[in-house]
Order: C-alpha cells, then sequence, then structure tokens
C-alpha cells in the first residue's frame, strides 16, 4: 500500500509557488505594456533601467533606507501602543468597551487625513510619515490583540493563578501562544500598510525616501522611474517581511498550531 510522503521542503515549495506568482505579473505587465504603450504603462525592459540607474547613481540606497525607517519605526511605535491597550482591553472590559470605538474609529479614517493633519502638526518631512504610519498601524494591532485576549482559555489562566505561577511566565507561557494565530497576520497587515502609508506620506509631505522620488519622477513625468520606486519598495517589503516575521512564525509552528499560509502549498 502506498504511504503518501510528505514534502521535504515546504518552504522551498512555498518560495517556487512564490516566483510562479510575480512572474505571472511581471508577464501581465509586459502585456498592459505592449498593449496600451510607454505613456500608459512602461515595459520591463525601460523600468528595469531605470531601477538599475537609480541604484548606480546612488540615489535608491538613502531613499528606500528613509522610507524603511519612517514604516518601521512608526509601525513599533503604533504596533506597541496597540498591543499594550488591547491586553489591558481583553483584562479589564472596561478598557476593551471604551477604547475598541476609538481605535475602530481611527481604523476607518483615511490614511490621507492623517497625513494633513501631520503636516500642519509636525510640518514637512519625516515625523508626518512616521506619525502616519503609526496612528494606522495601531488599530490594526489593538483589535487582533483585543480578539485573541477574549479567545484565550481561561481555564488555563484560573489554573496557572491557583497555582501561583509568576504573572510572566503567564503571560509568557499561556497568553502570547494564544494570541500568536492573531497577531502574526495582524503584523503582516500593519507591516504592509506602514509601506504603502509611508510611501504616500512622503509623497505629499516632501520627506526623503522613495516617495520623495515618486514625487520628483511624477514632476519629470518620468513614468519608467516612476514605475522603477515603485518595484524598489515592494522589493524592500518582500524581504523585510520574512526577515522581520519569520522567526515568529517559526516559534508558533514550533508550538504545534498550524503551518502560515507562507508555508504551504
Amino acid at each position: 500500500m502506498a504511504v503518501p510522503v510528505r514534502p521535504l521542503f515546504p518552504a522551498l515549495r512555498s518560495a517556487i509557488w512564490g516566483m510562479a506568482g510575480l512572474l505571472a505579473l511581471a508577464g501581465a505587465w509586459q502585456w498592459g505594456a505592449v498593449a496600451f504603450g510607454p505613456f500608459v504603462l512602461p515595459s520591463l525592459a525601460e523600468t528595469g533601467e531605470a531601477v538599475v540607474r537609480l541604484v548606480a547613481t546612488g540615489k535608491a540606497g538613502p531613499a528606500l533606507l528613509a522610507t524603511l525607517v519612517h514604516a518601521l519605526a512608526g509601525c513599533a511605535a503604533g504596533g506597541a501602543a496597540g498591543f499594550l491597550l488591547g491586553v489591558a482591553g481583553g483584562l479589564a472590559l472596561p478598557v476593551g468597551a471604551m477604547s475598541y470605538p476609538v481605535f475602530t474609529a481611527l481604523l476607518g479614517t483615511p490614511p490621507i487625513a492623517w497625513v494633513v493633519l501631520a503636516l500642519l502638526w509636525f510640518g514637512p518631512g519625516g515625523g508626518a510619515a512616521t506619525f502616519t504610519v503609526a496612528i494606522t498601524a495601531a488599530p490594526i494591532l489593538f483589535i487582533a490583540t483585543l480578539q485573541g485576549m477574549r479567545s484565550r482559555d481561561r481555564g488555563l489562566a484560573e489554573m496557572a493563578q491557583l497555582y501561583r505561577a509568576p504573572a510572566f511566565m503567564r503571560f509568557a507561557d499561556l497568553v502570547l501562544p494564544a494570541l500568536a494565530d492573531f497577531l502574526i497576520p495582524a503584523l503582516a497587515t500593519a507591516l504592509a500598510f506602514s509601506f504603502k502609508v509611508a510611501v504616500m506620506a512622503e509623497v505629499l509631505s516632501g520627506a526623503d525616501g522613495v516617495g520623495g522620488g515618486l514625487a520628483t519622477a511624477r514632476s519629470h513625468f518620468d513614468l519608467p522611474e516612476t514605475m522603477a520606486w515603485i518595484v524598489l519598495a515592494i522589493a524592500v517589503l518582500i524581504i523585510a517581511d520574512p526577515l522581520l516575521l519569520a522567526p515568529l512564525r517559526r516559534r508558533r509552528a514550533g508550538r504545534g498550531a498550524p503551518a502560515p499560509l507562507s508555508a504551504e502549498a
């Protein structure tokens, strides 16, 4: 009788399928360039030349670093605030009941509105971008953390309290594992939104970064360079996501949780 063999390298399979998806996207891009012309969508070759030019002239590195700082600093600050308030809201009903509609309102506020307010409060520059990212990431982490806290096994918490387990141990061994299924997807979503919002805020605030490069390319009507900046920003996000979240996913898988989407066939 044949015994089904589980693939030895699921992560490799996932990477291959991911590359296949990117190749399909590139094919659709090239088809659009041929169908609509260079004034609508530049070809892959034109965009590739623009990417090489930005890297070779030294423009890409500092801009990508600036956007990375704005995105990660804002995501860390907003995510930490959302996480802490979510934990507090899960432990104390009044805190959760009061905070939930506030964060729902923050989540529903368009990021462009926060950019305008940030420009009035902080003036042009990176501060506006970082603030806008933080205020966008905080509700995502708050809602995910609150839902995780409300779904945790209260019987285990009562047992740990009965046996007088230290508070830190209870938090690390009971609360955090229960939150993992909610936090990891929320962190991935917050990270992706952070890059999008950071670039948008940079375009409008005149800050350094990918958004500043996009604004310059737009003023020159340089469509290949515009697409090149977009490609570079997406490339950084694709690299940053596994680097930052892979340790959490491995720890979650080690605890016997279902494999994350990125490791599935």
